[in-house]
């Protein structure tokens, strides 16, 4: 029977009783996981960690709660090794958590899958990190994950990190074969195009228009992403002048675009909302209808004294092939907007800049594990892979050009002896320690 930490004596004896039953189930098809509580055992890092735990049996198998008991920085819970695992195949791993007094659940309720072979510690462990969470306050996990190249098996962990006085309970478990998750490719055109000599802000739009259509039609690209303020640079004019509303005229060219060759396209530009003017990027759907914009939160000091006003949040768009956050030029110079797209969900930024620092943009893919697309005028447009690998660029005043690239949104960039920097960008970042604030 399985061994408990300061576990109660109901619950040893409620393991004996069920125990026989449990282990006269049937495994559903392909089960893997334990349902039997023989399978599991109780495990902490050091006693002093220890947290409380217990077990027994719903309608759904095996039920084991973790307890943090007043412990301080409580790590621990329940391990299952599942052995006979086929190297580089496909398992999906579900379960059901329900916590109590827990502040930050992303940090503190995790499934750690320890991979076993002949690799040693050279294979970090996989996180089964992101969940729904459901009206009653339960945790619903649900992962497909390839075993690494030299698995046999598996020890998977359930664990409780942090707070002292947090529960869990874990049900729903299970661990089964799957088929491999099916591609999802994705073509991105990074566009260095810089009007100039127009007539207008407008007449400025309409030259990048005509050059995205031409991209376009040559690439066949499913997202195209073109500079900062389209409708401000390479014209006369003051900035009051040259903003428009969302939806308006420049809107409304790129739109045609998008709708003529049934591409998105994400584009800058400079825009007026009541009495307020915003930096502000806009996202076309292939159908040419405006499906979402973003305004440049964080506001060099030329664009604030010419009277734009910042954007107060970084929201994530739902797109045909996934979900994308916009920024704009300086938002990539800090850490927060990157962070806060990742932490919402986002899968890829694409940023229309006017210019700025290589390393800091392409620091922002590395440091969330997510794909980026910048389209510059003094920065090289360029797409860069959530190593920091750039995968295609464009040389600054060369003239127009394109850098293109195929992405598959599937796939995972795991590195020997550190893992998948998405898993643990999302799984490990603290919240607590971090409270200082600009006065």
């Amino acid at each position: 029977m399985a061994a408990c930490f300061k576990a109660r004596t109901v619950v040893g004896v409620v393991c004996a009783i069920v125990l026989g039953i449990l282990s006269a189930r049937p495994a559903r098809a392909q089960e893997l996981m334990p349902q039997a509580l023989a399978g599991w055992s109780a495990f902490t890092a050091r006693p002093q960690s220890a947290p409380h735990v217990s077990s027994s049996v719903g309608a759904s198998g095996v039920v084991l709660g973790i307890e943090g008991a007043a412990v301080p920085n409580v790590y621990g819970g329940w391990r299952a090794r599942i052995a006979g695992l086929q190297a580089s195949a496909y398992y999906r791993i579900s379960a059901r958590a329900l916590p109590l007094n827990i502040p930050h659940l992303r940090e503190s309720v995790t499934i750690v899958l320890r991979w076993r072979g002949s690799f040693g510690d050279e294979v970090a462990p996989d996180y089964v990190w992101d969940f729904r969470q459901q009206a009653d306050g339960s945790l619903l996990f649900d992962r497909v994950i390839q075993a690494p190249s030299g698995a046999t098996a598996v020890d998977v962990e359930l664990v409780l990190q942090g707070p002292a006085n947090g529960q869990v309970t874990f049900d729903g478990l299970s661990f089964r074969t799957a088929a491999a998750p099916p591609a999802r490719k994705v073509r991105v055109a990074a566009i260095y195009y810089r009007p100039s000599g127009t007539s207008s802000g407008f007449a400025s739009v309409q030259q990048a228009a005509s050059y995205a259509a031409q991209v376009a039609s040559t690439y066949h690209p499913d997202v195209m992403v073109l500079g900062e303020m389209l409708n401000v640079i390479g014209a006369p004019g003051t900035m009051e002048s040259k903003a428009e509303p969302i939806p308006g005229r420049s809107s409304d060219a790129m739109a045609a675009v998008a709708a003529s060759y049934r591409v998105n396209i994400v584009f800058g530009m400079l825009e007026s909302n009541g009495n307020l003017l915003y930096n502000t990027a806009v996202l076309l759907d292939r159908s040419g209808a405006v499906a979402g914009k973003y305004q440049k939160v964080q506001l060099p000091i030329a664009e604030a004294s010419a009277g734009i006003s910042p954007g107060g949040s970084v929201p994530v768009f739902d797109t045909d092939f996934g979900k994308v956050a916009l920024l704009i030029c300086q938002d990539a110079a800090f850490p927060e907007p990157a962070r806060e797209a990742t932490l919402r969900g986002a899968e890829m930024l694409l940023v229309p800049i006017w210019g700025g620092k290589t390393s800091l943009v392409r620091a922002r893919a590395v440091e969330n594990g997510i794909y980026l697309a910048a389209s510059g005028y003094d920065y090289a447009s360029e797409i860069v892979n959530p190593l920091g690998t750039v995968l295609a660029t464009v040389k600054i005043g060369t003239g127009p050009k394109v850098a293109i690239a195929d992405l598959d949104l599937s796939k995972r960039f795991r590195e020997t002896w550190l893992g998948d920097w998405r898993d643990i960008a999302n799984k490990e970042r603290r919240v607590d320690p971090y409270t200082a604030r600009v006065p």
